[in-house]
């Protein structure tokens, strides 16, 4: 069932769980496009013309807001914001161990490694890699872990995620970038807020999805 944060004829946000890709496969596993297409045609069966517009992603294990267009006007609209970096993207990420400061930018140059299907660090002068930034603050610290909140300023393949495995605090639960911490099929990592401009109104709207309040992200 989908937890729907803001609907209107335009675009329709979720709260995507973790352990669900957001686009549909060939093997026909769930996935958040499959859910919305069958929710349009159950809520609004008289609406032919919507559309299931993937504006952008979510890795899998991650879970969080995800916006989705419902007439190719608006997806074109809102593509163009994600495009022009003008969408504020906000997450929760909660990490093993202690970030060296209590805030701060991070700046790497990343590039994907298909084989690993991870993101690796690498140089400027790599032809490969992409500038990658991202802004932190630690928001609370416990013995072994650290919450933290984060602006993402591009938007790079598992960039979060490789980043702070850099500085030495994986998320719990990604295994995939050194975490020792087990959570099953999903990262304690979450989309907590996201700002753009209405694509009909030019109205900026911000969405709040809460984050998980269940196995480590109960940690404090």
């Amino acid at each position: 069932m989908l937890s729907i944060l803001f609907e209107d004829n335009y675009i329709l946000a979720i709260n995507k769980p973790a352990d669900l890709q957001v686009e549909a496969d060939a093997w026909g596993n769930p996935s958040v496009e499959r859910a919305v297409a069958e929710y349009f045609k159950t809520a609004f069966p008289w609406k032919k013309q919507l559309i299931v517009g993937i504006v952008h992603r979510l890795d899998r294990p991650a879970s969080g807001i995800l916006i989705l267009a419902k007439t190719p006007l608006a997806l074109k609209l809102i593509n163009q914001q994600f495009e022009q970096r003008t969408v504020v993207k906000k997450y929760l990420a909660l990490v093993e161990g202690k970030m060296p400061d209590d805030a701060g930018e991070i700046i790497d140059w990343l590039k994907k490694d298909s084989t690993e299907r991870r993101a690796v660090v690498s140089t400027q002068n790599d032809a490969q890699a992409q500038e990658s930034r991202l802004i932190y603050k630690v928001l609370e610290t416990g013995k072994d872990k650290s919450l933290l909140a984060i602006e993402l300023l591009t938007g790079r393949y598992h960039q979060i995620r490789a980043q702070l495995s850099a500085r030495g605090c994986p998320i719990v639960g990604d295994k995939r970038y050194g975490s020792s911490l087990s959570a099953g099929e999903v990262i304690c990592l979450h989309a907590h807020q996201l700002t753009f401009k209405h694509p009909k109104t030019g109205e900026t709207m911000t969405i709040e999805a809460p984050p998980p309040n269940t196995g480590h992200w109960a940690w404090s």
